[in-house]
């Protein structure tokens, strides 16, 4: 099956369109609570549903429809798109100039393992003394991917000149010198720098062009999968940008609905991307019997199939490891020996492999906690029990270790009383909760919330805004997340195949990739397999921003 077949879809799609407009009814437009924070200005994100209308989003949120052009100027190019997010001017917001004076003052610096806090001076070229008055800090020490405040340089009006750096403080100086506080010691794999080993790079073998198979359920001849379809968009976007890299690329695309493909023809090229759903994944690598590389695209937990299949590799990173990392960031933010960490899990709940997964990850570290288990039904009792496990002074990092909407939304309103008296408080969860609809997002700022995910896009970045508008541009509509990962998995796997020659499944694991949409780290497992193993961390901060910890 060929590129035409999006030709196809967009052909059919557009006559649904036609069918659709004969009997147009607008679609109610539900007010969205989510706030975000873009150039100082505060907004709530809206996402276009079919048949809503500019006239009937301005009127749901009371602001003018040239209010909704100037905060979306796109949408003079564009129009409305399904599933496309509006940005909602928010009457509440804090004034520009106040925030634009505090972004002028400060940049944010995220600290690597191999820094500290010298370093970070001298590399924007202003004291320690500044840093730590800039962060509160009470010592020198730092954790790896603490995120800093760096004080800017400022100009005098007289000059244009910028004033000079106020002096380091003098360690010799027992009056000035900053006391330091005890600290939680961080495991010596954060602190001893390991020279990374190049020597594979001496047997590279770069091809100049790459065959691969693209085998998904996108029943082209009938109703198609639009989820699907978006992943074999965000591919085409891929080969794009390979060939403009100089790459030749062929893509032998199988739509699996229409059977499966002749094995042949799947074990000629450099590897296998699909099918989606473990029971057909199993069944193309029975049938391919280790001729080629198979890699998973989407299924989460296809990892399973490990046992029994190679070379198998598993793009999706596994959920025990986003609980992985959740217990090590936590390892890495205890700072000050006042800190507590609390756990909270939901009592008599039937699906437990998240407790049973994020207490394995703390029990590894060396973590210890207060745990609080309990029912939504004990809900209202519950800060009189928090009162007693929290600490007054310190930061009381809570470790939320469910996946269930209601028992999330109640951990999320007791934390909110717990905040209203005063307590200092980082709430970590798992990365489902970014689904859950019945909670009110602003919460998740006002508690700091620290997730760990498989999949983000930050859309500030240059590249994703490249992405989008490219896609946009030929498809007519909004990349979904599955765009992303079609684009993302197709751009590393065809890159490392051209970059390592013969050799690239030996040596995908000797170096990091990173995508618009999710990263990958691989890792071999027990029996010889690859596993993606990277996982990106979120912040929601309180001024309602949403920041990508790299």
């Amino acid at each position: 099956m060929k590129r035409i077949i999006t030709l196809l879809v967009i052909l059919l799609t557009a006559a649904s369109w036609t069918a659709v407009a004969q009997e147009y009814v607008p679609t109610p437009v539900t007010v969205s609570k989510e706030k975000v924070k873009l150039n100082g200005k505060l907004y709530l994100s809206h996402v276009v549903l079919e048949r809503q209308t500019l006239y009937s989003i301005s009127k749901a949120y009371g602001v003018s429809e040239e209010e909704l052009y100037e905060a979306n100027p796109s949408l003079r190019e564009t129009g409305l798109q399904k599933n496309a997010i509006l940005l909602i001017p928010y009457r509440e917001a804090v004034p520009e100039q106040q925030n634009v004076q505090q972004e002028e003052e400060y940049t944010e610096h995220t600290v690597r393992w191999y820094e500290d806090i010298e370093d970070i001076a001298r590399r924007y070229d202003v004291s320690v003394k500044d840093i730590m008055e800039a962060n509160d800090l009470k010592n020198r020490k730092l954790t790896t991917r603490q995120t800093l405040r760096i004080p800017l340089k400022k100009a005098t009006a007289e000059t244009g000149q910028e004033t000079p750096a106020t002096p380091e403080v003098p360690t010799e100086d027992p009056a000035t010198q900053v006391p330091e506080t005890p600290v939680v010691a961080v495991p010596v794999m954060e602190t001893v720098p390991v020279a990374p080993d190049t020597s594979y790079l001496l047997r590279l073998r770069p091809k100049d062009s790459v065959e691969l198979s693209l085998v998904l359920p996108l029943r082209a001849a009938g109703d198609v999968s639009e989820l699907n379809m978006d992943f074999y968009s965000g591919a085409l976007l891929a080969i794009k940008d390979l060939e403009a890299e100089g790459i030749k690329v062929q893509m032998n695309v199988y739509d699996l609905m229409a059977g499966m493909p002749p094995i042949d023809a799947l074990v000629r090229g450099d590897f296998v991307l699909g099918p989606v759903a473990s029971r057909d994944l199993e069944a193309v690598l029975q049938r391919i019997n280790g001729q080629v590389p198979v890699i998973s695209p989407l299924d989460q937990k296809a990892g399973t199939l490990a046992a029994f299949y190679k070379p198998f590799i598993q793009a999706p990173t596994p959920a025990d490891n986003q609980y992985e990392d959740l217990a090590q960031w936590v390892r890495e933010d205890l700072a000050w020996d006042k800190d507590k960490v609390i756990l909270i899990t939901e009592k008599g709940a039937s699906n437990v492999a998240a407790s049973v997964a994020i207490r394995s990850a703390m029990a590894q570290r060396g973590l210890e906690y207060e745990i609080l288990n309990y029912a939504i039904v004990e809900g209202r009792g519950i800060p009189a029990l928090l009162a007693e496990k929290m600490a007054a002074e310190g930061v009381n990092r809570v470790i939320v270790a469910s996946e269930s909407e209601a028992f999330m939304g109640d951990v999320v309103r007791n934390l909110g009383i717990m905040l209203g008296k005063g307590y200092d408080i980082v709430m970590y969860a798992p990365s489902k909760v970014r689904t859950f609809d019945t909670i009110d997002g602003s919460a998740y700022h006002d508690a700091l919330l620290h997730l760990c995910t498989s999949y983000y896009v930050d859309y500030s970045q240059p590249e994703v805004d490249r992405f989008v508008r490219a896609y946009r541009a030929l498809f007519q509509t909004e990349p979904s997340q599955f765009a992303f990962q079609g684009y993302d998995t197709v751009h590393f796997f065809t890159s490392r195949v051209a970059r390592f020659g013969s050799d690239w499944y030996k040596l995908l694991d000797k170096e990091r990739g990173t995508g618009l949409h999710t990263d990958f780290l691989f890792q071999a497992d027990a029996f010889g397999n690859l596993q993606n193993k990277a996982v990106r961390r979120i912040v929601f901060r309180k001024d309602y921003t949403t920041t990508l910890q790299r």
